[in-house]
């Protein structure tokens, strides 16, 4: 008897072929994902650096941040550049160069540099402040030699930069500051998704979705009917994490309010219409909810929530890019940890709005007024 059981529990999962193929493809395509995201390794950080000096040295100091910390260096014209790029995530470093320094230089005078490090994601901001370190080695000294022709070689002294460093947005580096926005979006992203994609599922176990069908409700209003409990269910939970995080853990509040609020409001709707899509590939709440879990698991890992995607292979961050939790993420910590505008992050506000129109034209096409 016992034998049984087991026999017809195997028969049953294999009348659910989509479960099975998602039960054993999806550890293996999760497992190759991971193991090559995973990363703390950080490459390639853009600094922004405001060079005054104009001189062969300061060609130098440009030259070894290229060459010996991986950084990439983008010029710009004033430190009023530097903390925009930097407010607007097109840079992590920013570095000013006097216009004294080679002067300074020949005369044997330590130079002072500004070094600014946007602070938002603590694990880029300390690899980014360890590259830094080239600016005042030993390496970097025996690089700066002026040679004047009337005399003999003479060394500079040994360390010829020092670094007054400015860290932006998070000054303590705390973690709290880094991980809470994105722990928002994780809260409503598992709640939404996971409501949205048994919605009609439910109604196709408990053979009531005939009853709607035979009804003159159109496809539309029927989706649409359905997502908005789960919407406004996702808002209040929105709130009201996002009111603890502020009173329990201080987490800074410099955006405006209105944008906070929109971005919220597309990244809850593209979460529905990605719901509804689950849903109509789902004939059973298992197979749904399997499918919300394995689009959930990517989206905290890839998009930047927990590891910088800078860290990440070329070839892994188009998947990044196709996870609306990257724009939030993205546009969340500007807004909330910045005070950045809103015009700087329209980006990841369209996308998340495209995400929405294309998940639910999908949807809607899948769907059709009759069983599946």
């Amino acid at each position: 008897m016992f034998r049984a059981v087991i026999r017809k529990e195997f028969i049953h999962i294999r009348r659910e072929p989509r479960l099975v193929v998602f039960v054993l493809g999806a550890p293996i395509i999760l497992l190759l994902l991971f193991g090559y995201a995973l990363r703390l390794t950080v490459e390639n950080i853009t600094v922004a650096v405001w060079d005054q000096d104009r001189s062969v040295f300061s060609l130098q100091v440009k030259d070894d941040l290229e060459l010996e910390a991986g950084f990439r260096v983008t010029e710009v014209a004033s430190e009023a550049q530097i903390e925009k790029l930097l407010q607007t995530g097109g840079a992590r470093l920013g570095l000013v160069i006097p216009r004294d320094f080679s002067r300074r230089l020949t005369d044997n005078q330590q130079t002072t540099f500004r070094l600014f490090v946007d602070g938002t994601m603590p694990v880029l901001a300390q690899a980014a402040r360890y590259g830094a370190r080239v600016l005042t080695s030993d390496d970097m000294a025996e690089g700066l030699m002026f040679a004047d022709p009337g005399q003999p070689l003479e060394p500079v002294p040994p360390r010829p930069v020092a670094i007054d460093e400015v860290i932006l947005f998070n000054p303590s580096l705390k973690d709290a500051h880094f991980f809470l926005p994105g722990i928002i979006g994780v809260v409503i992203m598992q709640v939404t998704l996971v409501l949205a994609s048994v919605g009609l599922v439910r109604e196709k176990e408990q053979n009531t979705i005939e009853q709607l069908l035979a009804t003159p409700v159109s496809r539309f209003a029927l989706i649409t009917g359905k997502m908005v409990p789960y919407a406004l269910i996702a808002a209040l939970d929105f709130v009201i994490v996002l009111g603890l995080g502020h009173v329990v853990f201080g987490l800074p509040f410099r955006g405006s309010p209105f944008a906070i609020g929109l971005l919220a409001l597309l990244f809850i709707l593209s979460l529905l219409t990605l719901g509804s899509l689950i849903s109509t590939f789902s004939e059973t709440q298992p197979q749904a909810i399997f499918m919300a879990v394995f689009i959930l698991l990517p989206s905290v890992l890839l998009s930047g929530f927990v590891f910088p995607i800078e860290a990440m292979p070329d070839w892994l961050r188009p998947v990044s890019l196709a996870l609306p939790m990257t724009y939030y993420v993205e546009a969340i910590r500007a807004l909330m940890l910045k005070g950045t505008a809103i015009e700087h992050v329209l980006w990841d506000f369209l996308a998340l709005g495209a995400f929405m129109l294309g998940f639910g034209a999908v949807s809607l096409a899948r769907f059709r007024k009759r069983l599946g």
